[in-house]
């Protein structure tokens, strides 16, 4: 299996609404589009005493969308975030997590925050959510 940003962009891209969409990572074009941008942490949550280990990986997932003074269009961009929470929640909930490589397994996918606009571009606009996935590590 690759390693942990793929395996989480494989998972969202199959996020039922994302996919007329494409998902990058670090990089968002002047189209509407979506990236996936790891964000620093401290990624050991627990040690175990056999050398493996509970740990982190935290991203952004963002977005670039139309924004105006129409307030129709900004409520459905931030209900789109809603959604998106929702939707990483049910799928933990369910046990249905993103695949890892051999020797980590994944425990949960969680977001750490609401879905937030966070830059204001002319007629676009960038929002972003916080999230994490959580998972073991066998040494």
């Amino acid at each position: 299996m690759s390693n942990l940003i793929d395996s989480i962009r494989t998972f969202i891209s199959s996020c039922p609404f994302m996919q007329d969409w494409r998902v990058n990572v670090d990089y968002l074009g002047d189209a509407m589009e979506y990236s996936i941008d790891p964000l620093p942490c401290d990624p050991i949550i627990q040690r175990y005493t056999d050398g493996g280990a509970k740990k982190q990986y935290q991203f952004a997932f963002t977005s670039k969308e139309e924004y105006d003074q129409d307030a129709r269009i900004n409520i459905e961009n931030s209900g789109f975030y809603e959604q998106f929470a929702e939707w990483l929640e049910s799928r933990s909930f369910a046990g249905e997590l993103p695949d890892l490589e051999t020797g980590k397994s994944p425990v949960r996918i969680e977001t750490m925050n609401s879905g937030y606009l966070y830059d204001v571009d002319g007629e676009n606009a960038r929002y972003r959510i916080e999230c994490r996935l959580i998972y073991t590590q066998e040494v």
